[in-house]
């Protein structure tokens, strides 16, 4: 549901709308703060390994936080028609560094996918981009003249096209977990567009075919599976690293073991300082720490949905749901994964794992939910 523009209540909403986008920013900070630190803790000891260099990782990821709060004040001096105008371009470029996978050499691999291009010693996963590029895209298309969400072949099939477009690229990589959460982003902001409920059923019965159609056609997603449902079981085929997950949240108990103090980091939890950085939280802070974080990412939704309902322009309330949306499902999924409610993704949680492509891509998004704010409440003062 769009602001009202009714005079009465536009001071009154800009004020919320103000404090929204402050809160969010400092929530984000706040996210970005405790990532830092966890990103050394968790990271310290592979450093000093394999680079000789315990400060190696969180250097890295301490640069790309300082370019982030760069981008949160950059980002609001952008005109926000600028902004809107930014969707073909963004859409064209991520389409084009995705169809690279098809060119031999460009990516790079790791971890037995080929996810990231290297230009000029910068790394980045093209994965980041294309999350973005979705978003807006869906925000400019829902949001134009004339749109009939209510039609399938203009409505609904032009949505699901360009998101096919990307799934058959990420899938390419591979990257199954960015491709199903494109996709929970993509009916969200379908559905507040208002699409029937019955087609999102729909939609959600072919989704569930088409992924189990993956795990078919790929053992390894199999092994995953398997090893998620009995991982004791599947020890060697996937489950020690959801077993070592499990014991850095036991070890961790309610107010956990210290900071820097944990055990299962030391080389017995892969992925420690990134898609597991949640359990290293877990062993460190304990219980009270995961709430910690659980709570922190609660608020940045609130506040981002806040935002995006107190809009006056469809592309506006539809580009921050989106972006809400994104961070709030990658952070879900991260998390699910780590407790053990879903099977191993690779998707990193967003402003706390080490990883300069998923920060940055974060800190831009709340960059953007803070030039919303920003935008309107300049448009609300003009008008009272």
């Amino acid at each position: 549901m769009l602001r009202t523009t009714n005079p009465s209540a536009q001071t009154s909403e800009a004020h919320k709308l103000h404090n929204a986008g402050q809160l969010l920013v400092a929530t984000t900070l706040l996210l970005v703060m405790t990532g830092l630190i966890m990103v050394y803790a968790a990271s310290a000891l592979k450093g000093e390994q394999q680079f000789n260099d315990a400060f190696f990782f969180i250097r890295k990821q301490g640069a790309v936080a300082l370019a982030g709060f760069i981008s949160l004040i950059a980002v609001a001096k952008v005109p926000m028609r600028l902004i809107e105008r930014m969707t073909l371009p963004l859409l064209v470029v991520s389409m084009a560094l995705l169809a690279l996978i098809f060119v031999p050499g460009i990516y790079k691999t790791g971890g037995g996918a080929a996810r990231w291009i290297s230009i000029g010693g910068f790394r980045f996963q093209t994965s980041e981009c294309a999350k973005l590029a979705l978003v807006f895209f869906l925000a400019k298309n829902l949001s134009r003249k004339g749109f009939d969400i209510s039609s399938v072949k203009f409505g609904v099939i032009p949505n699901m096209t360009i998101f096919a477009c990307f799934a058959v690229f990420m899938m390419k990589q591979p990257d199954f977990g960015s491709t199903v959460l494109m996709g929970l982003v993509m009916v969200g902001m379908l559905f507040v567009a208002g699409l029937d409920f019955r087609l999102i059923i729909g939609a959600i019965i072919a989704a569930i075919g088409s992924i189990a159609a993956a795990i078919a056609v790929a053992p390894y997603r199999l092994a995953r599976l398997t090893s998620f449902l009995d991982p004791w079981a599947e020890i060697k085929r996937g489950g020690f690293q959801i077993i070592q997950s499990y014991l850095a949240f036991q070890n961790g108990g309610l107010f956990g073991s210290g900071l820097g103090e944990s055990r299962q980091k030391l080389f017995f939890l892969p992925e420690a300082h990134t898609d597991f950085i949640l359990a290293v939280l877990a062993e460190e802070l304990g219980f009270l720490g995961v709430t910690f974080i659980c709570l922190s990412f609660a608020y940045y939704c609130f506040l981002g949905f806040r935002i995006a309902f107190l809009q006056t322009k469809p592309f506006q309330m539809y580009l921050a749901f989106g972006l809400t949306s994104m961070i709030g499902f990658q952070g879900a999924i991260n998390m699910s994964v780590a407790m053990g409610m879903l099977p191993t993704k690779g998707i990193p949680l967003p402003f706390i794992s080490s990883g300069a492509s998923s920060l940055l891509m974060s800190m831009v998004a709340t960059a953007l939910l803070w030039r919303l704010t920003i935008d309107e409440n300049d448009a609300k003062q003009r008008e009272a």
